[in-house]
Parts: structure tokens; sequence; C-alpha cells
């Protein structure tokens, strides 16, 4: 007689430990696929929503379920494609890359996730369940103990988030820096830094970051000149960063902080796990500085310190400079060619 194993939110059967797998059935493939979809998608929406609902001790970025969650959904997948249809080399090879693409594409289709916060997991989540599927197929060859090997397997992300949370999450800091050459002189540059009038959609570049819901930056004003001066940067979506002046070099050099309140910022504006000045990520300060060069232009050098504290900080980290360059980048660009259309405005225009 089968046994029914009830796993968080999903019931499947398994049956003798030393279970034999059927063979090759006509007719069984596609309605054994979309049971498996259905069960599978069931254990990661559920893994989604529950590990949120659990406490402090789970959280959703960690290793227990950016890695360990895809690893148990490609293993369940390809022990109920072996259990319901056959062990043929679709359900260990490839069922449990599609299953998991299938359910980032859907977390993304009911807004259950941003899409920059899938595209960042991709990469991780993919292979997970790869190696999951894998390894179930290489346990099943032994034909021991199945039924207490999955059941094992589906539970471990649970598991593993209290054992992992026992060890304080690293902080890291980053400097980002990039540059423009600017075919203008340094008084032109300062008056475009210090504050930035409006920006409208046709002056910025096309950015893969604002295709993936990144809030647009639109102006920059400041309350006075000289240090401790108020400077507000706002952006798309209603989101603002009050920044307080801590060097002011006119003609040279602007630095200064940058308070983010998760509180302010609207949740509609970033993904929970990305938000700026939350329990994962943070910007902290940021710097521009005129280099004159010896043609009379300049190279205005845009820089920012960021802050990441994850469980994986390398992978992250290398995430957070793409997008903070994008930005950067973006904004540099701006820069330039209102700098260069107040120096050259007939230059720019013919060109246009």
């Amino acid at each position: 007689m089968p046994v029914r194993f009830i796993l968080p939110g999903v019931a499947f059967y398994s049956c003798h430990p030393r279970m034999k797998f059927p063979e090759h059935r006509p007719g069984t493939f596609w309605r054994s696929f979309v049971i498996v979809l259905i069960i599978s998608a069931a254990y990661a929406l559920i893994a989604r929503l529950l590990f949120p609902a659990l406490g402090h001790r789970f959280n959703i970025i960690s290793v227990a379920f950016i890695f360990g969650m895809p690893f148990a959904l490609g293993a369940l997948v390809c022990y109920l494609g072996y259990r319901l249809d056959s062990p043929r080399p679709f359900w260990h090879r490839w069922a449990p890359k599609l299953v998991m693409l299938l359910a980032v594409a859907g977390s993304w289709a009911v807004h259950l996730e941003a899409l920059v916060c899938l595209v960042v997991a991709l990469p991780i989540v993919i292979p997970c369940a790869a190696a999951g599927g894998w390894s179930m197929h290489l346990s099943l060859q032994k034909r021991s103990k199945d039924r207490l090997l999955v059941s094992f397997i589906v539970l471990l992300p649970y598991a593993m988030a209290p054992v992992e949370a026992w060890w304080s999450t690293p902080h890291e800091t980053r400097v980002m820096t990039d540059s423009v050459r600017i075919q203008a002189g340094a008084d032109t540059i300062w008056k475009q830094i210090y504050q930035v009038p409006a920006i409208q959609s046709h002056e910025l570049p096309s950015q893969w970051i604002y295709h993936l819901g990144f809030p647009r930056p639109i102006a920059a004003t400041i309350d006075r000149e000289g240090i401790g001066a108020v400077r507000h940067a706002t952006f798309e979506r209603d989101v603002s960063f009050f920044e307080i002046v801590t060097d002011w070099q006119p003609l040279k050099k602007l630095s200064f902080t940058i308070k983010a309140d998760p509180d302010f910022v609207p949740r509609s504006a970033f993904d929970e796990h990305i938000i700026v000045g939350g329990r994962f990520y943070d910007v902290l300060n940021g710097t521009y500085e005129i280099e004159p060069q010896s043609d009379g232009s300049c190279i205005l050098h845009l820089s920012s310190t960021h802050r990441l504290s994850t469980p994986f900080n390398g992978y992250a980290g290398w995430w957070s400079e793409w997008v903070m360059s994008q930005i950067q980048v973006s904004i540099l660009q701006v820069i330039r060619n209102r700098c260069e259309a107040a120096s050259f405005p007939e230059t720019v225009r013919s060109q246009s």
C-alpha cells in the first residue's frame, strides 16, 4: 500500500522503500509532466510564502532558500517524474531546469518578485535545480530508502535556515567609480552637478536597469551652497534621497552622504529585497570630482560607496556594481550632453 507523505503544502505518494519504477508507457508523459509541474510549483510557491511567515530565522536572501529550495525542487521533479512516468533521462536532465524556469516566470507574472531580482537569481537557481535532479537520479539508482531521501531533501531548506541564522550576515562596502570626458570648462560642469534640473525622458540613455524596473532619476535640488547643505535627489515613483554635503570645493569636488529611509521610499518603487537603505543593501555616499585636462576639456568622475549585507556578497556585489555603474553612467551622460550643449550650442544643434 502506498504511504502518503505530507510536506509543507505538498502531498505526494511513494511506494515501498525499494520502489520499482515503471517502464515507458505511451500516453503518460504529458499527463505526468502536468502533475509534476503543478506539485513542484505548489512546493516552490509555498516555500516562497512560508519562509517570510516563519520569522527572522527564515530569510529569502539566504543560502537555504536561494540554493537549497531550487536543489530540493529539482530533486522533487526527478522523483515524481520517475514515479509517475518512467526513469527516462528527461526527468533528471531537463525537467528540473524547465520547471524551475517556469516557476521563475510565474513568480514574475503574478508580481511575486521583481524582474531584476529574478534576473539576478537565475544563474543560481537553474544550476541548483539541475544539481538536485542529477543528485536524485544518482541516489535512486541504488533503490535504497528513496521515500526517506526525497522527504529529507524537500525539507532540507527548512532545516538549513535556522542553522544558517546562527551566523551573522557579513557586511561589505564597495566603491564604484565611473568617468566621462566633457568638452566644457569646470565652471560649466560645476553648475550641472551641485544641482541637476529636471531630466527629460529623452535625455537618459537606454539602460537595461530601467527596462528591468529601476526608477529613473528626475532631478536634484539643493537648499544652499557649502558644507552642510541638503541636496534632495528625486527619482521616478516618488523615490527621494536626502544628501548632506560633506565636501564643497567649487569647480573641483562635491561630496555628500546619502540617506535613504526604507519607510519613506515607496514599496512599489523597489523590490523589498533590494530596497536602498534596507537590510541587504544601501548606498552610503557619493562624490563628483572634476579633473581639468590640458586641451580645455575635463574628466568628470562620479563615485559612490554602497553596503552589501548578504550571505553571498561576492555574487551580489557583482550585480550591485553593474547596476550602480548603469545608473552613474546614465547620469554622467546627461551632464556631459548638457554641458557640451551649453558650451557649443551651435555644434550640438547641427549634430542633432
